[in-house]
């Protein structure tokens, strides 16, 4: 051991031994006005042979520190290789905050009035998934800090990172903002709006995440994470309500909005872009590479979620996903599916569109196979209750087999056979036909008396409380 490891010893064993849980600690002090932050890192025990944090981190941060002088480390774009140290060190650095976020990049960091937003892992440096940690937050007077990451119940000064892979994304906002709780059965959102000044559009705002979000509970019963962030960021006039969103998942489930909020409630309500996002939660994460089953499921309840909390009415709804399968019929460009999923935004409405048609077949099969007693939404909820570990990624063929083992059935890897490897949109002719569906000029027209028409009408009518009896729940993971 070197000499100046053992400078530092004496108090980070001090700070390790005050803690009775094997966690790594990290104490994080933003300063007033926001322009750096503080970091310090004691490890609990041995210490990792790396931390991992953003490509562009190293241009508005410190040097590693340790016992009062710069650490030495080999660094590539995204890890930090360290030096043997000993048992229970502890690290510092800072990150200039307001240098990064004046760059105004929307993917990195920016500003919004005096609130600042960044990539979480521009300054929150971190060792491998499977070390567990909590944060420890200053802030300067009067200011928040909204993040993914979940709050300890009995200190809201300090929180508790779900352990993800170290490449998610996450994004933090720090500033003189009023967070707002939105409480829904099974979990809780923490809504931040950025950039509203006036109530009455902040109520609006509020509003229309609360019913987006309450409409994803109706699949359970329940809302499917425990806690999550929503950012909603507005951006002023823009040619839509909603232009820009996702979901993102590092250290705790986000969804993210960025918003024109001069638009009138009833345009935020009649946009789709929330649900599908709010979907996405539904799932466990999945593989880039098998977007089509995240996208696809996301684009399936947008529109079936709307119908059954009233937002569309059944035709409506019927007519949006129609006009969403033609925009992938229409794109479909010779690659199968599986090619098509791995080739970037340009085949965004074939594979979005193609997966809503896989999950309407998967959903309307099971439905017939067992008299409507398993749906989609009963597969989903048995895969949340066996397996959701938010930190795993999934593979569409892994997780669709652990659908078909819990439903007991085969269907979504029959389903997922039919499609993967077809450079064509799949065939719904039957399946309409079957639906009392049929295309026209005009627009889709129902017809009853088809062989499936009562269960089209189920698809878009909610759970009945009899159907959900005993399902409710406190909280969920």
């Amino acid at each position: 051991m070197t000499p100046w490891f053992k400078t530092s010893l004496l108090l980070c064993a001090l700070l390790a031994s005050s803690a009775s849980a094997a966690v790594d600690r990290y104490a994080v002090q933003f300063s007033e006005g926001l322009e750096r932050v503080d970091v310090q890192l004691c490890f609990h025990g041995e210490a990792p042979d790396r931390l991992y944090r953003h490509a562009a981190a190293a241009q508005h941060a410190s040097p590693l520190q340790f016992s009062g002088k710069t650490l030495p480390t080999r660094n590539t774009a995204t890890r930090m290789l360290l030096p043997e140290l000993p048992p229970n060190a502890c690290l510092n650095w800072h990150y200039e905050l307001a240098a990064a976020a004046a760059a105004m990049d929307y993917a990195r960091a920016y500003t919004v009035g005096d609130s600042v937003v960044a990539e979480t892992a521009l300054w929150f440096w971190k060792g491998p998934r499977e070390r567990p940690v909590e944060v420890r937050v200053s802030l300067p007077a009067g200011y928040q800090l909204s993040t993914p990451w979940p709050r300890d119940p009995g200190d809201p000064t300090r929180y508790r990172p779900e352990q993800t892979a170290t490449s998610w994304t996450s994004r933090s906002a720090i500033g003189p903002f009023t967070s707002q709780v939105i409480s829904l059965p099974g979990g809780q959102l923490e809504l931040t709006l950025l950039g509203v000044d006036d109530a009455a559009t902040a109520h609006k705002l509020r509003i229309w995440v609360e019913e987006s979000a309450a409409a994803i509970s109706s699949v359970f019963g329940y809302f499917p994470r425990a806690h999550t962030q929503v950012l909603v960021v507005a951006l002023g006039p823009r040619s839509e309500p909603v232009p820009w969103a996702h979901v993102i998942r590092g250290g705790g489930a986000a969804v993210q909005f960025y918003v024109d909020e001069t638009r009138p409630l009833e345009e935020f309500r009649a946009d789709w872009t929330a649900t599908h996002e709010f979907s996405h939660l539904l799932l466990p994460f999945v593989a880039r590479d098998d977007r089509w089953l995240s996208e696809g499921m996301a684009s399936y309840y947008q529109n079936v979620l709307r119908a059954r909390d009233g937002r569309l009415t059944e035709q409506q709804a019927w007519q949006a996903m129609e006009d969403g399968f033609q925009r992938g019929r229409d794109s479909a460009g010779g690659d199968t599916l599986r090619e098509a999923s791995r080739s970037g935004w340009r085949s965004t409405r074939r594979v979005y569109w193609s997966g809503a048609a896989m999950m309407l077949q998967a959903d309307i099969r099971l439905r017939r196979q067992t008299a409507g007693t398993k749906t989609l939404d009963t597969a989903l909820e048995a895969l949340h209750d066996c397996c959701f570990d938010a930190g795993k990624r999934w593979f569409a063929r892994d997780l669709l087999q652990e659908l078909d083992r819990l439903a007991d059935t085969d269907v979504f890897m029959t389903v997922y056979a039919e499609h993967i490897e077809a450079s064509t949109f799949p065939d719904l002719n039957d399946t309409y036909e079957r639906l009392g569906l049929e295309t026209t000029s005009g627009g889709i027209r129902m017809a009853n008396g088809r062989p499936n028409s009562a269960l089209r009408a189920a698809i878009m009518r909610p759970a009945t409380a009899q159907s959900r009896a005993g399902t409710a729940r406190d909280s969920a993971p």
